[in-house]
């Protein structure tokens, strides 16, 4: 009788044994998958200023789906006029799990210890969308990685169709993790109000537009009030409009200096300071050489006591050769 008790507790105490390694074991990937997800959104709201809490890292099931094709980027897709944006989540990574990873492939790679990239996506309008007409859908790279969310999609999508090329292309981030198994994949875009996707007041015919940059202040507003006034009335406060740069000589008593003036819709707001003249002449001259007027974003805002104005616009040295070709010669 004692021997068969002393086998019993013997395979009792190996049972429990077994037991315990087994749930330490199953134990560790969830824990590491935590790990990982916390870590992807801590960079979320370290990087994008994103509306509310941002979801956890997506798995996307490795399938292939037979469900309707948005069309594809024509390539010519416009550029959001406001730099001001919000950060907005894709929906529907899961059922693009192949796209995902070639995108991965192309640009970094895909590891079980994940990546992110960086690269612009291009939204684009599905009307035809059997699920939902006001669908917009989200390639990076050509690849079709997932649609807007359909509450964005409700407030985006004719705004986008009515865009010159009808397409928009905007900053965009990517994150994979993957294994030979399974997928986790998130796209995040940034874009602005819906009604800033358009600049709002009228640019010259054939100018140059320089890309957003760094926020520039202009001064002397208060010598052009009554200009500043009409314009607050016209377009509202905290408004992106289009502000053209030109070189203006300004005689005083003992000297004459060179300034670029500041212009909103055909009369001067400003003019900038002595060390910002000197960022910007360079390329205000470039552009006036050849008979255009270089054009920028600025923001006003204010009231009828005192308004400012300020550019987002790079500077002369920021632009590399490239840069400055495609700005001054985009075709």
């Amino acid at each position: 009788m004692e021997t068969i008790l002393g086998l019993l507790l013997i395979v009792g105490i190996a049972w429990l044994l077994l037991r315990a390694r087994r749930g330490e074991t199953s134990s560790k990937e969830p824990r590491a998958r935590s790990e990982l997800r916390d870590g992807i959104e801590q960079s979320v709201r370290r990087d994008y200023a994103s509306r509310g809490e941002p979801r956890e890292l997506r798995k996307t099931p490795r399938i292939v789906v037979g469900d309707h094709v948005p069309p594809s980027p024509s390539g010519e897709a416009d550029e959001a006029w406001s730099p001001r944006t919000a950060q907005f989540e894709v929906a529907g990574e899961w059922y693009r799990s192949a796209s995902l990873r070639e995108l991965f492939r192309r640009h970094s790679n895909v590891s079980p210890s994940g990546s992110e990239i960086r690269l612009d996506a291009v939204l684009v309008p599905d009307p035809k969308n059997p699920f939902d007409p006001r669908a917009v859908a989200v390639f990076v790279d050509q690849l079709h990685v997932g649609y807007m969310e359909r509450g964005d999609a409700k407030v985006y999508h004719r705004p986008i169709a009515a865009l010159p090329r009808g397409e928009l292309r905007v900053p965009s981030r990517q994150w994979l993790r993957a294994d030979d198994q399974d997928t986790w994949a998130r796209v995040t875009l940034s874009l602005p109000d819906s009604s800033q996707l358009e600049c709002p007041n009228p640019r010259p015919s054939g100018c140059v537009v320089l890309p957003p940059g760094s926020t520039i202040q202009v001064t002397r507003e208060e010598e052009h009030m009554p200009h500043l006034e009409q314009l607050l009335g016209r377009y509202g406060t905290e408004m992106t409009l289009a502000a053209t740069l030109r070189s203006l000589t300004e005689v005083r008593p003992r000297s004459q200096v060179e300034l670029v003036a500041v212009d909103i819709d055909g009369e001067q707001v400003g003019v900038l300071s002595k060390t910002q003249t000197e960022n910007f002449l360079p390329l205000v001259r470039k552009a006036e050489s050849s008979g255009r007027a270089l054009v920028c974003r600025s923001t006003l805002r204010g009231n009828t006591l005192k308004a400012d104005v300020a550019l987002h616009a790079v500077k002369a040295h920021e632009l590399t050769e490239a840069h400055l070709a495609r700005v001054f010669d985009p075709t």
